[in-house]
């Protein structure tokens, strides 16, 4: 049973979902200096976008990680990294606010998956998508 989608109608009336570009990281390849360029498979879909709660970003904080954090509930199986398939975590560009400039994000920590959506940690990076 899909209660993610039981519940989406309801989630959506009070948060609208927000189309995002999805990046699926594929691995990587190789530049003439040898240097390993980052790979990835794009698509466009539809994330819900929620702040992330409090000790989601202090279990961030004790990873390692800083900056701003949001937690997106999207269809499919995303991933952060996976060093054991030398994939470097999946990118999901999308504003921070209506109207505003498409900013990238990178899943840092997934959640929760079901066979039909999951939940991802993601932050937000400096450099342009």
């Amino acid at each position: 049973m899909n209660l993610h989608s039981i519940v989406r109608g309801a989630v959506t009336t009070v948060n609208p979902d927000t189309v995002c570009t999805l990046k699926r990281s594929t691995g990587y390849t190789s530049g003439l200096s040898g240097k390993q360029v980052p790979a990835y498979t794009t698509t466009t879909g539809p994330a819900n976008v929620q702040a992330t709660g409090g000790r989601d970003v202090e279990r961030m904080n004790n990873l390692g990680f800083q900056g701003v954090f949001r937690t997106l509930y999207l269809y499919g199986n995303w991933q952060g990294i996976v060093r054991v398939d030398q994939k470097g975590g999946d990118l999901f560009l999308f504003s921070q606010e209506t109207g505003g400039a498409v900013c990238t994000w990178k899943a840092a920590s997934v959640k929760e998956t079901w066979p039909d959506w999951c939940s991802v940690i993601v932050v937000l990076q400096t450099d342009p998508p």
